[in-house]
């Protein structure tokens, strides 16, 4: 099997890490973000002089919006397969979906589907749904392309803790609105703040949600999540995502705590009950093993 090359563009580059688990490729065009929430990690550490900020500004590398448009254009072409295999996410940087971000990502949606190329956005806006440009272009994509077209929404049933993002509620009505049109959804419940928060979210968003990736807070002190209140409540989570049909991929993060709830074999058997990071069903090989949890 032929290695796949790591992407190094200006657009797109090949993710690492915590990031990977989010989209192999990522796309960014600009940096900052006005949500001011309190737990961002673009507002701690070495991040936050490059990436951070609250005033959002087109990336240095870019002459322009335009230059910006027609570089992802080439780099789409120059890394066709990987990008039709993947798909690209926007934005690890920013909001893609704000008004000052938002006609550049409309742009990379129209590239995508011109390439056939995945595009999965991850906002806390809800307002553009009532941006009418935004929702004419969408409504003018044809039935048979709108699933390559993914939209997800943060969820952390917290909005003091994200006092400029659209409120949670709203943005899963915005889920529902995207859905109800024939995208694809997904949720990112994460960071749990706190499980009663992220369960609520779930069971608000799960009609209109197809796919939700749970992982915790980074940055928190070892006794923050209680291991055996957090096991229940992601056995619960799980098992009310898999009684609608829907899937759900547990990040690294929840799995180390997992790991101290669960005994092996009980662990492998419960992960089977999730997908992997690129949508794929986990198997069991844990000796076969299966249990009631």
């Amino acid at each position: 099997m032929e290695e796949e090359k790591n992407i190094k563009g200006k657009a797109l580059y090949t993710t690492k890490g915590a990031a990977r688990e989010y989209g192999r490729i990522g796309c960014n065009f600009y940096t900052g973000c006005p949500h001011e929430c309190k737990y961002c990690y673009l507002k701690r550490g070495a991040p936050s002089k490059q990436l951070g900020g609250t005033e959002v500004r087109l990336k240095k590398c870019f002459k322009d919006e335009q230059h910006a448009a027609d570089t992802l254009c080439k780099e789409l072409e120059a890394n066709l397969e990987q990008c039709q295999k993947y798909g690209i996410f926007l934005s690890f940087t920013t909001d893609p979906m704000i008004s000052e971000t938002r006609e550049l990502t409309l742009s990379a949606i129209c590239q995508t589907l011109l390439h056939d190329v995945p595009v999965f956005i991850l906002t806390k806006n809800a307002e553009f749904v009532n941006n009418d440009t935004f929702m004419i272009w969408m409504e003018c994509i044809k039935a048979e392309y709108k699933h390559l077209v993914h939209f997800g929404f943060t969820l952390t049933g917290c909005d003091f803790l994200e006092p400029k993002a659209s409120p949670n509620l709203e943005r899963i009505k915005a889920m529902r609105k995207m859905k109800e049109m024939g995208f694809t959804t997904f949720a990112s419940i994460e960071p749990v703040i706190d499980w009663a928060s992220s369960e609520q979210m779930v069971k608000e968003a799960i009609p209109w949600c197809d796919h939700f990736k749970l992982g915790l807070m980074s940055g928190t002190k070892k006794d923050y999540y209680d291991i055996r209140e957090s096991g229940s409540a992601i056995r619960r989570i799980v098992q009310t995502v898999n009684s609608h049909n829907k899937t759900i991929y547990l990040k690294e993060s929840t799995r180390r705590l997992l790991r101290q709830y669960l005994q092996p074999g009980a662990y492998e058997a419960f992960l089977s009950l999730t997908v992997d990071m690129d949508g794929k069903r986990i198997k069991n090989d844990y000796g076969k093993a299966r249990r009631t949890f």
